[in-house]
């Protein structure tokens, strides 16, 4: 994987998981869409990912992208980070389920893989976000 994977990419990669998670590739304009940015950034974007080393991500132009394993690796990381975020702003902090999206989409980038593995044993260690994912 590559030896940094900033916020950008992070941002990238979930948004390929979750548009690909019913089969299929996601498209650009798809993607330019969800990130809210020109469909040429997308594409600039896509192709350094798929010439990263190793890659991120499979990239056709004209077919869609989806993830390698690598990416579907970074893509679960950061997934992971924030529905654990939304479940522990919700159970410990008292948000309600419909505030949480947005503070979990700002932390998710920035805990620590030990600071995840405490607040999943705190938390039990759960299985299913506030949204029920």
């Amino acid at each position: 994987m590559p030896e940094i994977i900033t916020q950008s990419i992070q941002d990238y990669l979930k948004h390929i998981y979750e548009l690909n998670e019913h089969g299929g590739s996601a498209s650009t304009n798809e993607l330019a869409a969800r990130l809210n940015i020109a469909p040429a950034s997308v594409t600039g974007m896509l192709q350094k990912l798929s010439s990263a080393k190793p890659p991120l991500v499979n990239y056709k132009k004209h077919q869609g992208v989806t993830l390698t394993k690598n990416g579907e690796k970074a893509a679960l990381e950061v997934i992971r980070h924030h529905r654990l975020l939304e479940t522990f702003l919700v159970n410990t902090l008292g948000y309600s389920w419909d505030e949480v999206h947005h503070e979990a989409d700002r932390l998710e980038h920035v805990i620590s893989e030990d600071f995840e593995a405490r607040m999943a044993a705190a938390l039990g260690h759960p299985t299913r976000d506030p949204h029920g994912d």
